[in-house]
């Protein structure tokens, strides 16, 4: 377990603790959200909006230069600037932080007509844009400690930010009573504390010396990666639009509930693989050239079953649990239309990882038109689906084309992917672990006729059974879990993963 694999499971469980206390935090935050005494429905559904319209501001104004650094921090050829490269793309991205809030700024009455149904709330839209701008200049710092495999750090860094959230949320929304503002507040204190913090902590510890020939490096690589940003925040949540388009805030409210549990998925096992899966990918993968490519195809195939199981349970839990908690958390059942939608949208992150393990291929080669090509090509095939589905199917055609369109994006990259390095993936085991997924969720559907306890009984049931039946099926066998479980007795006896989670922090 010293090799990449450990370190990827080190790395990948810190960052999934971290993501498993902001759902925790997010948890908390539905109650004050799906409570109508504090946020109507129709004001979630306009919180919703406006946080996917921030988030493309952030994509947008950040230059895709966070992931330029991440590239050029892992690249050999740039070790001379490697010291440089953190203080360098944090004083760039704060310029294009202000230029992000003065833009937004002017523009403040018509988004506010747009997103808000009433150009004399543009105070709110401002607020939006000061969290936005906040946004683009932490990103930076959060991405130089990713690229060092602290994840220990990112992990209290996040945590930090997430409390101020939530503890913002709940001064501004609930005492103070404040609605959507008060929410917005919020956003822009947890924003705020994560940019001081995290960029403090950068200035500390780099050095301060500006490289202007790198920006033109960092410019170049990461000016693509935002229009498949932008096209990534699309895909992720432009439905939202078209949703609102069609049956009003109300109903993105429901459907933006249902994103926020498959989401769980997205954070808790797809994003938490990413963030380790990305810097080791790329230092297994090198230059592509012929004595590397071995190595990248072991850890790459190997991930790639294990990420398969472990999300497919993920999926799987989130399915069948939603609908207690919804029902806990919320005194509005109008939310409980929510449930049906949730399998799909989780089975859709779902497919958004294998898409992860695939780009990272691309991201090593460099290709990060090619990426940004397939990003928006996925963007506009999601919203003709969106633009077909919903007026027929309303929310669920929303989450049949997130799931459609996220499979495809996987499909296609899989295809270009083999282009650069021929890997033999266990595609027979994501079959086997989709319709374990799909069979066990059929299984529970009747349950909902039924009272609380027998129903969660029943349902805790079937997750239970999952991994005893990721066995029956052969997906791992006897003598794989037995090198398995060897290698991690081991790695915990030996003392390596005290010293991995040091090296980690």
């Amino acid at each position: 377990m010293k090799g990449p694999i450990g370190r990827l499971l080190t790395q990948s469980g810190l960052y999934a603790l971290g993501n498993a206390a902001i759902k925790a935090g997010g948890l908390v935050l539905l109650l004050f959200y799906l409570d109508p005494a504090l946020l109507t429905q129709a004001e979630y559904g306009r919180l919703v909006l406006i946080e996917t319209a921030a988030n493309l501001a952030v994509v947008l104004a950040g230059l895709g230069l966070a992931q330029g650094l991440l590239k050029y921090g892992t690249d050999p050829a740039f070790a001379e600037d490697r010291d440089s490269l953190g203080f360098t793309t944090l004083v760039v991205s704060a310029g294009l932080a202000v230029v992000l809030w003065v833009g937004i700024a002017v523009v403040a009455s018509p988004l506010a007509g747009w997103l808000l149904d009433d150009a004399g709330r543009a105070p709110l839209i401002r607020l939006a844009g000061v969290y936005a701008a906040l946004k683009v200049v932490a990103a930076v710092p959060y991405m130089a400690l990713r690229m060092e495999e602290r994840a220990g750090w990112y992990v209290v860094g996040l945590v930090a930010e997430f409390t101020v959230l939530v503890g913002g949320v709940y001064y501004f929304l609930v005492i103070e009573q404040m609605g959507l503002e008060g929410v917005l507040w919020g956003f822009v204190a947890s924003a705020g504390t994560a940019a001081v913090l995290m960029g403090g902590g950068l200035l500390v510890h780099a050095p301060w010396r500006f490289r202007g020939r790198l920006v033109r490096h960092l410019l170049a690589f990461g000016a693509p990666l935002t229009f498949a940003g932008l096209a990534n925040v699309l895909l992720n949540t432009g439905d939202r639009f078209l949703l609102d388009a069609f049956d009003g805030a109300e109903a993105v409210a429901v459907y933006g509930l249902a994103q926020k549990f498959g989401g769980l998925v997205n954070m808790l096992f797809v994003q938490s693989f990413s963030m380790a899966f990305a810097v080791l990918g790329l230092k297994a993968l090198g230059s592509l050239d012929a004595d590397s490519r071995g190595e990248a195809g072991n850890l790459h195939r190997r991930t790639f079953r294990h990420y398969a199981v472990l999300t497919g349970w993920g999926v799987l839990g989130v399915s069948l649990l939603a609908f207690d908690v919804t029902e806990w958390v919320s005194p509005n059942p109008a939310y409980l239309a929510a449930d049906p939608l949730i399998l799909p949208i989780a089975l859709g992150f779902m497919g958004y990882g294998v898409y992860y393990i695939m780009m990272n291929v691309l991201y090593a080669a460099s290709q990060t038109g090619r990426i940004a090509g397939n990003v928006l090509g996925a963007a506009v095939f999601n919203l003709a689906l969106n633009a077909a589905l919903i007026p027929l199917l309303g929310a669920m055609g929303a989450a049949i084309a997130t799931l459609a369109t996220y499979d495809a994006l996987a499909a296609v990259t899989t295809w270009q992917a083999r282009r650069a390095v021929v890997i033999a993936f266990p595609w027979h085991a994501l079959l086997a672990v989709l319709a374990l997924v799909v069979g066990l969720w059929a299984l529970g559907q009747p349950s909902l006729a039924w009272g609380q306890g027998p129903r969660l009984g029943w349902r805790m049931l079937l997750i239970a059974v999952y991994p005893p039946l990721v066995l029956a099926t052969g997906i791992y066998t006897r003598d794989e879990l037995q090198i398995t479980w060897g290698a991690v007795k081991g790695y915990f006896e030996s003392g390596e993963h005290g010293r991995e989670h040091e090296e980690a922090r």
